[in-house]
């Protein structure tokens, strides 16, 4: 009896240490507030060497070891590429960021708390690289003083064409590539307006 209770013990005992470091090897142990956005990225829940491979976690910091920063498996946009569609990256019209590799400069890679994981309000991101629209009529000068709503107010409305997204300027403008001018949804000019106006 006494060697099935010590036996017990010794299981008990290597369960609570592959536990622990389980834990330990599980990043979001440590990285939990990664988790606590109301978006999360679907990478984060395949686990983190999905993107991150070449880091030394028995060591805080972790060392990178490999060539991208961070311990990616790639650069940006190659390592987007590799889960998003390509389509996303290419046409005949690209957006500089999305061209040049700059995709965390809209994105968080974690989670966040707003759509399509961008790092603040969907207007305001736009607006931020962007200023000079906020003040401007917008394409329909003479339709209306007041010009298009941007988004950018606070009770932004929804999308009348994406639904589950609140209307901002992705509603009317491709925010990765496209074939039309000027990274347009819809057409140009009155084309655009009349998919959701009528004529």
């Amino acid at each position: 009896m006494r060697r099935s209770n010590t036996a017990l013990a010794a299981v008990f005992m290597l369960l609570m240490a592959a536990t622990e470091l389980t834990a330990a090897l599980d990043c979001r142990y440590c990285h939990h507030q990664m988790t606590k956005k109301k978006v999360v990225h679907a990478a984060v829940h395949m686990g983190c060497p999905s993107c991150h491979a070449n880091l030394d976690v028995n060591k805080v910091p972790h060392v990178n070891q490999g060539p991208f920063p961070k311990g990616l498996r790639a650069e940006m946009p190659a390592l987007c590429i590799s889960c998003h569609e390509q389509a996303l990256f290419e046409g005949q019209m690209v957006h500089a960021p999305v061209s040049t590799g700059l995709c965390l400069d809209c994105h968080n890679p974690h989670a966040s708390d707003y759509q399509g994981l961008l790092k603040m309000k969907p207007a305001s991101l736009c607006l931020d690289c962007h200023p000079d629209i906020e003040n401007s009529d917008h394409l329909i000068s003479g339709l209306s003083t007041k010009g298009h709503p941007l988004g950018n107010q606070t009770d932004a409305a929804p999308d009348p064409k994406r639904p589950g997204k609140t209307f901002y300027c992705a509603g009317c403008h491709e925010p990765h590539r496209s074939t039309l001018p000027k990274l347009t949804r819809y057409g140009v000019g009155m084309t655009s307006c009349q998919t959701c106006h009528e004529k």
